[in-house]
């Protein structure tokens, strides 16, 4: 061989090994542009195990994650907590909210590829509408009547104009053609609760006393014209006695998510490797419930409320409960939703100030025992909480500030079984510090109208006025939003200036995922179920564009 043809071997095997790095490159390269493929499984530890796959029944957490992916209501929350039609094409009111129109999508379908039609919707209001349902949905359609106007048409009357009627409508619907013969009182019995046809992006395939697999429906409407089904084959729920156990089995690799973490548990997350960790936000509050009726006299006085909630630290609550993992709240709603009023009064940490509030109403320690007094009355008082580590630990921190301005506090922690039956239901508190779980609807009524005052509504200070209530019911009356922010104005100034209930703080739910499992839209979620609210589009396995 002479040189010249050595020197063209060696040129050709350079050019063969550059080949062959561009191609390393062009199949793995960092940066370089991917897109969602078909296939793979998404397997998720859970607490607990189904009961009923049925979300008219549903009793467990379980039941209610599978029932978010299997079933689908006429309208849905999207990201921003915003109502979007989901089986409804588009609705419509008429006399001033007390009339509403919806139409189904034509491509809708059960996952035994009948179609959706009217006659689903109104079996479903037939079972929500029984006096022995106790569901979320159970007050929603108390009243209302339900008639097909076509096939594909359905129309609601309400007895009275309800803003808030818009929510009810993401109930979820039941098959007719499989069920419409099975009354209320016989759903538990039925093998539809192991075996459910829905019309979710995916549907139940096996149970077992593991787990239960969820498969994809290969005929889905909402992902429609861009594809027909979700990217996932599978959804696995295994199930684990509690987050913790979860958070193990994530930790060896057997599971690829954990959600309701508590504040440790996701410090262990963190630190896993491969792990993405969300911090979502949610409206469910942490609040102090002061007593203000007439047999509870410590906090009947306005200044000995606003003291209170100016001498909380609030930030130092948030840390000591949550690790700061959540939101200071300094009302009912987030900002994150419409109802939301900026321009009320606020409670800024302030010690000097809220002794100054005391001083001035002649709250005095008069006798010299150390406890501020007024009229023989002391300020004195039992703080009810539960014994979960986090309220707990609020707890604490909020008698350390109220003692710091002279008062008297006794902390008093139990189980929270028994913080709700015994103290919150029966009103025995003089303050109460709780977490308050709140989903849908902003609308403030059950925890600020008169009617609300006992038992099972959630005013548990008592405190109400007539201009009050009678905003609480004109909000209900309007289904524009705007208008009905306006009559909440009024509502959360009132609310915020008499101060029966001091707001803490916004808890986040937290979830810790496998950074192979890519698609996941972070979003404000009204309850747990929410955090699986874009599943069909979550996706494993990657081609190059």
């Amino acid at each position: 061989m002479t040189w010249r043809d050595k020197l063209v071997v060696v040129a050709l095997v350079i050019l063969l090994m550059a080949a062959s790095a561009a191609a390393v490159l062009t199949e793995s390269g960092p940066g370089l542009p991917s897109a969602p493929a078909y296939g793979g499984t998404y397997v998720e530890g859970v607490a607990g195990v189904p009961q009923y796959l049925n979300p008219l029944i549903a009793a467990t957490n379980v039941d209610d994650d599978v029932a978010s992916l299997v079933f689908s209501g006429l309208t849905r929350y999207d990201k921003n907590g915003t109502i979007v039609t989901d089986l409804a094409s588009g609705f419509r009111t008429e006399a001033e909210g007390k009339i509403w129109n919806f139409e189904l999508r034509s491509d809708a379908r059960w996952h035994d590829g009948i179609e959706v039609t009217s006659a689903d919707v109104l079996y479903t209001i037939k079972l929500l509408q029984d006096a022995a349902h106790i569901g979320p949905f159970a007050d929603a359609f108390r009243g209302v009547r339900v008639e097909a106007i076509g096939r594909k048409s359905v129309r609601f009357t309400l007895p009275d104009a309800y803003g808030p009627f818009l929510n009810s409508t993401t109930a979820p619907l039941l098959p007719a053609h499989l069920l419409s013969a099975v009354p209320y009182a016989e759903l538990a019995r039925q093998q539809f609760n192991a075996r459910p046809v829905g019309t979710g992006p995916f549907r139940v395939s096996e149970v077992d006393g593991r787990q239960i697999t969820l498969v994809r429906s290969d005929d889905f409407y909402r992902v429609r014209p861009e594809r027909s089904r979700a990217y996932l084959d599978k959804i696995v729920f295994r199930f684990f006695r509690d987050p913790s156990e979860a958070l193990l089995a994530l930790s060896r690799g057997e599971i690829d998510g954990v959600g309701g973490l508590t504040s440790a548990e996701a410090d262990r997350a963190r630190g896993l490797k491969n792990i993405r960790f969300y911090s979502l936000p949610t409206g469910d509050f942490t609040a102090l419930f002061l007593n203000v009726s007439p047999e509870k006299p410590t906090f009947r006085d306005r200044a000995v409320r606003q003291a209170v909630a100016t001498a909380i630290d609030r930030v130092r609550v948030l840390q000591v409960a949550t690790e700061g993992r959540g939101r200071l709240a300094d009302g009912i709603v987030p900002p994150t939703s419409w109802a939301y009023v900026k321009d009320i009064k606020r409670y800024a940490y302030d010690i000097a100030d809220a002794k100054r509030i005391l001083d001035e109403a002649d709250w005095k320690d008069h006798d010299g025992d150390g406890v501020r007094d007024k009229g023989g009355v002391a300020l004195s008082f039992s703080l009810s909480t539960s014994d979960e580590p986090g309220h707990f630990q609020a707890g604490v921190q909020v008698a350390e500030d109220l003692r710091a301005i002279g008062m008297k506090v006794e902390l008093r922690s139990m189980p929270f079984a028994e913080l709700v039956d015994r103290i919150a239901r029966q009103r025995s508190f003089d303050a109460m510090l709780v977490s308050v779980a709140r989903s849908g609807d902003p609308d403030p009524y059950e925890f600020f109208h008169s009617s609300q005052s006992r038992d099972p509504g959630h005013n548990f200070s008592g405190y109400s006025t007539l201009p009050l209530d009678r905003s609480l019911e004109s909000a209900r009356r309007i289904s524009d939003q705007a208008k009905r922010l306006e009559l909440y104005v009024t509502v959360f100034q009132q609310i915020a200036i008499e101060a029966p209930v001091v707001f803490l703080y916004f808890s986040d739910y937290l979830y810790a995922i496998r950074r192979d499992v890519q698609g996941v839209v972070a979003s404000s979620i009204d309850d747990r179920t929410q955090r699986l609210w874009n599943a069909e589009d979550w996706y494993v396995k990657t081609v190059r564009r």
